[in-house]
């Protein structure tokens, strides 16, 4: 694929926003494709982040943000978010789906950990 990069941007563009999109349905077919490849031509990808979200009974969430590199070095960032089921009767059974392109952003943390005050 010659630009991934764009045909990533273009279906994100598809991607309703508005309502909550279906897993299966041809966008999500074909970025799943794109980022999923085995071994793609022209452009690599490699995920850098996943994070899972609160799960309930029945549904629980992931989103995993994959960096797209092209042969020409063009690099962006785009992040897949989706609801899967909770159990194994509804294991391979995804719900629903968002998508869209991001940026790493570097940011400073403080956290609090067990201890004493010197």
């Amino acid at each position: 694929m010659e630009n991934v990069i764009e045909k990533l941007r273009e279906l994100e563009s598809k991607v309703d926003a508005t309502r909550w999109s279906q897993v299966g349905d041809e966008n999500y077919e074909e970025i799943n494709d794109i980022l999923d490849a085995y071994k793609p031509e022209g452009y690599e990808v490699e995920e850098v982040s996943e994070k899972h979200g609160e799960g309930g009974r029945w549904t629980t969430t992931v989103t995993t943000v994959n960096k797209v590199t092209q042969t020409d070095g063009k690099v962006a960032y785009f992040f897949l978010w989706r609801e899967l089921p909770a159990t194994e009767m509804q294991e391979g059974m995804d719900f629903a789906y968002s998508f869209g392109e991001v940026v790493p952003k570097e940011v400073t943390v403080i956290r609090y950990v067990s201890g004493r005050a010197a």
